[in-house]
């Protein structure tokens, strides 16, 4: 055994016994079962990137596709595979499969098919770490300290993910409407758990369901922390191939120490997933205009599918590129006609193909209309062509739309706040971004070009449709290697202001990192003990998501087949029992406004209701409060009673069981709700308003 091996096992022995005495002498209570699960998740989500990774390479091999770089392969090798693995899961939820069993047994198929590509991975990986330690190597330099900080931001994004989530996506669609095919073990309709969001496009979704299959819903949020890292490689991977190591790694670090990344990484959200798939769009993009392989355009445009059935901004990374084929072709290359027209359909086609399973089972499941979200995309931009797009109302300032795209990056690096959502996009793109105009041998990269047509396009539409911050995550990547990129150019340059741009952006990201962390270092602190086994995640939880106590008394006091009805609360995904957030009746949400509180009662009744919960402070901003409005005080008293009630939530057993009159034209008759229920069928006509609005309670008693 030569001497560096020695050193290094007694290294790792210090470590570990060191570890093992702070542990001890702690004096908190170690929960070696929740240390040994968070080990397990990290392993079990190594062996689902590994699994898919083979499955690409197997398809690559297949199709004699190859590639000098094998990080780059490997990338678009998991990619592929990802999105084949998508697909099996789909067609395992249109069959009524999703099963533990069912998936456990496809990734066990997967794996021996893929056998022998796991093996070649895991040597070659092996390989290439052995050969880059037993180099002599200088390892106090910039590259360095720039992999040490990349690796602490992993870190600390992996602790946030470690955790059971809390964030408001999370709870209210991505994770509750993939719990809900589990429990219904097929992709039904469930518009039901999240009315606006129910028909979109779920392949990054569907992929929190498997992990959910395979472990729990904290590997689901592992995946979504998976892309992150996976991004922030892919940068690393194009900015070494196109410019140089030190743009690859600075770009990287850039992406990855910008706080609006770091918060998405830690949560079950799909802006990183949709992201992934974008920039490898991208990146095989600049891979077949360089080469000019076919098959990198084929890549590119099934990626760019991949996307589109992740999100709908994916539809605007479809036509940039889209348009980019025609610039490639006709402006740069000056090809003729029909080769260029013959490329832009073979990557147009294959994208719309390859991502629109989604949609067109969206227009079939809700009666030949699209899904919400693409309904009120459409709407703006048939909003936008009629009016004229500059003289458009802007979403985040109330100034004229062409004033707020030029103030706009100002604003969002120096007033985050004023922004939706957690994070920020920090201030090194605002700092470093504008000398792309004075640097002519940045200006004259004809990469830097495509780069910035990309992100201009992509910057305009998302400044039109609302700029909440992480809708701006897919063109960040791109302003990371335009800012890597610039920084590189002053330096090499400049060399007299190497020390002082190097030390500024060393401080830019110590600042992200601490300053501005997502939620504070308290929080960072706490996720930390719960992924080192020092604190339960129930204890986090309980402390940190107050929909988790409510419905924690739900799982454990109501009777497994009680139905809720939640009216004010979108984020139910802790709720074990069955309910819905959107009343539906023959297929279409319930009109309350023609009905009287009566009416409702019985429609609850009729569709299996048992339990009503309502969020106070949600009530008191104005959701749901019209249903709730509905209900006077005299009546909520007779039909809902009180069983739990912890501000801001309350939990309402209702009582269908109290006598009704109905007062007609020359008589008084008595009913009980169960009667209630086919007044509307007896009450036709003229005389049904006359009916049902002379509804009155005569008796409280239960019968």
């Amino acid at each position: 055994m030569n001497r560096k091996k020695v050193v290094g096992i007694i290294i790792f022995s210090w470590i570990v016994c060191s570890l093992v005495v702070f542990l001890y002498f702690s004096g908190q209570n170690i929960l070696w079962l929740s240390l040994g699960e968070n080990f397990l998740r990290i392993f079990l989500l190594f062996i689902f990137l590994l699994v898919n990774t083979a499955l690409g390479k197997k398809i690559f091999e297949r199709l004699r596709f190859k590639n000098n770089s094998s990080l780059e392969s490997l990338l678009f090798e998991f990619a592929i595979g990802l999105g084949i693995f998508t697909y099996i899961v789909i067609v395992l939820g249109i069959v009524g499969l999703l099963y533990r069993w069912v998936i456990d047994i496809t990734l066990l198929g997967i794996f021996l098919f893929s056998y022998p590509e796991i093996k070649s991975i895991i040597y070659s990986g092996k390989n290439k770490l052995k050969n880059y330690f037993s180099l002599n190597r200088n390892f106090l330099n910039i590259n360095t300290l720039l992999i040490l900080i990349l690796f602490i931001q992993i870190i600390i994004s992996l602790t946030g993910a470690s955790v059971l989530p809390e964030s408001y996506d999370d709870l209210g669609e991505h994770l509750a409407i993939s719990k809900e095919w589990i429990n219904l073990h097929r992709l039904a309709p469930v518009p039901y758990i999240n009315y606006a969001q129910w028909g979109g496009p779920f392949n990054i979704g569907i992929l929190y369901g498997v992990g959910m299959l395979i472990k729990d819903v904290i590997l689901s949020k592992l995946i979504h922390f998976a892309f992150g890292v996976l991004i922030t490689i892919s940068i690393y991977a194009f900015g070494k191939k196109y410019f140089s190591k030190r743009v690859g790694l600075f770009s990287a670090v850039i992406f990855y120490t910008i706080p609006v990344v770091v918060w998405n990484s830690t949560t079950a959200y799909i802006d990183l997933g949709v992201t992934f798939y974008l920039f490898l769009a991208f990146y095989a993009f600049i891979n077949w205009s360089i080469s000019q392989k076919r098959s990198w355009l084929i890549i590119s445009g099934i990626i760019s599918g991949l996307g589109l059935g992740s999100k709908y901004v994916a539809f605007l990374g479809l036509a940039i590129l889209s348009l980019g084929v025609l610039i490639d072709g006709w402006v740069r290359k000056k090809e003729k006609f029909l080769p260029v027209i013959k490329n832009f359909l073979l990557f147009t086609i294959l994208g719309i193909l390859v991502g629109s399973f989604w949609y067109i089972r969206a227009y079939f499941m809700m009666g030949g209309q699209l899904p919400y979200g693409l309904q009120n995309l459409l709407y703006h931009l048939k909003g936008l062509w009629i009016s004229g797009v500059f003289s458009s109302p802007a979403y985040a300032f109330d100034l004229n739309l062409s004033k707020k795209v030029f103030t706009l990056p100002w604003e969002m690096g120096m007033h985050p706040g004023r922004f939706h959502g957690p994070a920020s996009i920090g201030i090194i793109f605002l700092a470093i971004l504008p000398f792309f105009i004075f640097l002519r041998r940045v200006r004259k990269n004809l990469l830097m070009k495509f780069i910035l047509y990309y992100s201009v396009i992509f910057y305009f539409f998302w400044a039109i449709f609302g700029s909440l911050k992480r809708y701006l995550i897919p063109t960040l990547p791109l302003f990371s290697l335009m800012v890597a990129y610039i920084i590189e150019t002053i330096s090499t340059s400049h060399k007299n202001l190497k020390i002082f741009l190097y030390s500024l952006v060393f401080f830019t990201f110590i600042f992200n990192i601490i300053y501005l962390a997502p939620e504070g270092l308290n929080k960072v602190y706490e996720r930390l003990l719960v992924l080192s086994g020092m604190k339960s995640q129930e204890e986090y939880i309980l402390k940190n998501e107050e929909t988790y106590r409510v419905f924690k008394y739900v799982n454990e006091n109501l009777p497994s087949d009680a139905k809720i009805f939640i009216l004010s609360e979108p984020k139910n995904f802790y709720c074990n029992r069955k309910y819905a957030t959107v009343f539906f009746k023959e297929g279409k949400p319930l009109s309350y406004s023609p009905l009287e509180q009566e009416e409702i009662l019985a429609e609850f009744k009729q569709a299996g209701f048992t339990h009503f919960i309502t969020n106070e402070y949600l009530l008191g901003l104005g959701y749901g409060r019209y249903l709730w409005n509905k209900f006077s005080e005299e009546f909520k008293n007779d039909h809902f009673k009180v069983v739990y009630e912890r501000y801001p939530f309350t939990v309402y057993e209702i009582d269908y069981k109290v006598d009704i009159s109905f007062q007609t034209f020359d008589k008084e008759r008595v009913f009980t709700v169960d009667e209630l229920e086919i007044i509307p069928q007896k009450a036709k006509g003229e005389n049904r308003n006359f009916y049902l609005k002379q509804v009155r309670i005569i008796r409280r008693e239960n019968q």
